[in-house]
């Protein structure tokens, strides 16, 4: 790792006090109760699979139809003729090598972890696409899906990577950690000289392996505990592409993310979820809990003061850049055993309402400061239809470099994506038993989408406790199992396509 001069370290050294003297919030304060209730047995594939809570993995909820309100109309953008104003870019921060730490008091041994039972496969169809939807292949003769109708016309522009070698050197450095009894629990990489900063932030909160014996375990029930429960397994392999989306920025654009690492098992510490859940009242977890959000913050004002912002039509200021929250999940309720092969992504959007297209057609019909991407949403020649679910999506751009390198593992869709140009609804594929095998048979079920949670909610805003201030750009990616468990290759191939991806995306939308 890179050493950071004295001088520059002293800097952050006074920055990050700083910004601890903000951190304790009442919507955020610790709890004087503790946990009682006792550990229940666990999926051994992941319990991602069969976990929802109110946090990042949310259950689609029905609702009452409402009349269409589909327009016919042709396929146009729309975009804004406002004006937009450009702030000058301030001049660029140095980061610290070492942040100071908080000193928690020792706390009672571990509790039993639980013991993993082992998942009952059943037989079904493979993923394949429902010929009666109109989100996949529509026909000439048959309805136009809602991203045909409005983002057809949309010019999407692919960032080609620079020919390897031309930064030598280049790498990620550690920049601050959170360290109890010499265990590394939470950490920030990125550039040594700001500089060399990417306009993107990459948090990764599930996928830690660290499950320290100092640490009480998370408890799945009791009084911390959503009425659907806690989840307390990591989301395998999602850090290691994390790290790896890191690099592929590096060596194929020299530029260098940042990345918030929390280094905890699911187990002790998650990540995405408000403090008392989180880390249910134990002081070590509340203090790795902090420092995640804080390190996140932290890397945000970096990128902000070397980009700078852009104030939309709607008047809102954000930063030039984006926050990106890696996350996996199982996809068993969609196709046992190897789980769906589709990416969710996430904007903090309802399934059964906002992305349902019967509805709202386009997106941007549902007024308010819903989801996330509320500042790219109402910039130049963007619309939120076109943002979340139209060519120049991220969804679609991952789906179409896949294609063109011949797919990543045998099954063809594996990193294809919802919402999309090609699966507009995930509302729509959660009801379609060619789809979602919870449907075969019993149309009253449905299959699970993750719509995005706390990250992307408090860190939309630079204020992250009390949710104020200039606005940051933020989406989540569930990654599915073909994915994460294809082989180090295939994931190695899946970060480099991830990261020409949301290069693409990002200069489509601020250059």
């Amino acid at each position: 790792m890179t050493m950071l001069s004295p001088l520059r370290r002293w800097w952050f050294v006074v920055a990050f006090q700083l910004l601890l003297a903000c951190t304790w919030h009442p919507r955020y304060g610790r709890a004087s109760t503790t946990a009682t209730a006792q550990t229940t047995s666990r999926d051994s594939i992941e319990a991602d699979a069969g976990v929802m809570t109110n946090g990042s993995k949310r259950i689609l909820q029905k609702t009452t139809p409402r009349p269409s309100t589909r327009r016919p109309t042709s396929p146009t953008r729309n975009p804004t003729n406002k004006p937009t104003t450009r702030n000058p870019t301030s001049t660029p921060t140095r980061m610290p090598t070492s942040f100071p730490t908080v000193k928690p008091s020792p706390v009672p041994s571990s509790m039993p972890t639980s013991q993993p039972t082992t998942a009952k496969p059943t037989t079904t169809p493979t993923f394949t696409p429902s010929s009666s939807s109109p989100t996949t292949n529509p026909t000439a003769a048959g309805p136009l899906s809602c991203p045909r109708l409005h983002c057809a016309n949309d010019v999407v522009t692919t960032t080609v990577p620079i020919p390897g070698g031309s930064c030598p050197g280049l790498v990620a450095t550690t920049l601050a950690t959170f360290v109890y009894q010499g265990d590394v629990l939470v950490e920030l990489t990125g550039p040594s000289d700001p500089a060399h900063a990417a306009d993107l932030v990459i948090t990764a909160p599930h996928g830690g392996s660290k499950t320290p014996t100092y640490m009480p375990n998370r408890q799945t029930s009791g009084p911390f505990c959503p009425a659907d429960g806690c989840a307390i397994d990591k989301d395998t392999n999602s850090l290691e592409i994390a790290v790896s989306l890191q690099g592929k920025f590096i060596s194929n654009y020299c530029r260098v993310p940042y990345l918030v690492i929390n280094h905890l098992h699911r187990i002790k510490l998650d990540a995405n979820r408000e403090v008392l859940e989180a880390a249910q009242n134990d002081t070590i977890a509340v203090d790795a809990w902090f420092n995640f959000h804080n390190f996140t913050n932290v890397a945000q004002l970096a990128v902000r003061s070397k980009f700078g912002t852009m104030t939309n039509s709607a008047g809102i200021t954000g930063a030039r850049a984006l926050l990106f929250d890696v996350h996996g999940y199982a996809g068993l309720d969609w196709v046992p055993v190897d789980g769906s092969p589709l990416v969710q992504w996430g904007y903090r959007l309802s399934a059964a309402e906002t992305l349902n297209p019967d509805l709202y057609c386009p997106i941007d019909l549902r007024t308010g400061t819903i989801g996330s991407l509320t500042h790219a949403r109402d910039l130049p020649g963007s619309t939120y239809e076109c943002l979340v679910r139209g060519p120049g999506s991220l969804a679609s751009r991952v789906s179409n470099m896949i294609d063109a390198m011949g797919g990543l593992t045998n099954d063809e869709h594996c990193g294809h994506g919802t919402p999309s140009y090609e699966n507009e609804s995930p509302w729509a594929l959660a009801h379609d038993p060619g789809h979602c095998n919870q449907v075969v048979g019993n149309p009253a079920n449905e299959c699970h989408y993750y719509s995005g949670g706390y990250d992307i909610e408090v860190h939309e805003r630079m204020n992250w406790q009390d949710l104020s201030g200039e606005h940051f750009n933020a989406v989540q990616a569930e990654l599915p199992r073909c994915i994460r468990f294809g082989g180090a290759d295939v994931r190695d191939k899946f970060a480099d396509i991830l990261s020409t991806a949301v290069m693409s995306f990002m200069r489509d939308l601020y250059d």
